[in-house]
């Protein structure tokens, strides 16, 4: 195998792994960097010039990329829907705290 088939080889699938790595840790800052990284690799890629063995190891890693986009999906909606439940109980928590405070004040 040439050294430069090699390179973009290794380099494509060290990216996957750190990808993998990133979102099986939730490190959502990693995870963006190596996100970042692998845009602007694929942006100086010249895909019509790749060999077989890269453009399989490129397929690997977009559906590396399609799992992991998929996973961060589905955090941002459990977040989301962990926030819409805060917003909701905070009128409840309101409240109790007003109540707490109007039972201090009746005792003084």
């Amino acid at each position: 195998m040439p050294h430069s088939q090699r390179h973009v080889t290794a380099r494509l699938q060290q990216l996957g792994e750190r990808l993998r790595d990133a979102c099986a840790q939730r490190n959502w800052i990693a995870l963006a960097r190596s996100d970042a990284e692998l845009a602007q690799v694929l942006g100086g890629l010249d895909v019509a010039a790749l060999t077989p063995i890269e453009r399989t190891a490129l397929r690997q890693l977009r559906r590396l990329h399609q799992q992991i986009s998929g996973e961060c999906q589905r955090e941002l909606e459990r977040v989301g829907q962990t926030l819409e439940q805060m917003r909701q109980q905070r009128q409840g928590w309101s409240a109790y705290a007003e109540s707490a405070d109007w039972g201090t004040e009746a005792q003084a």
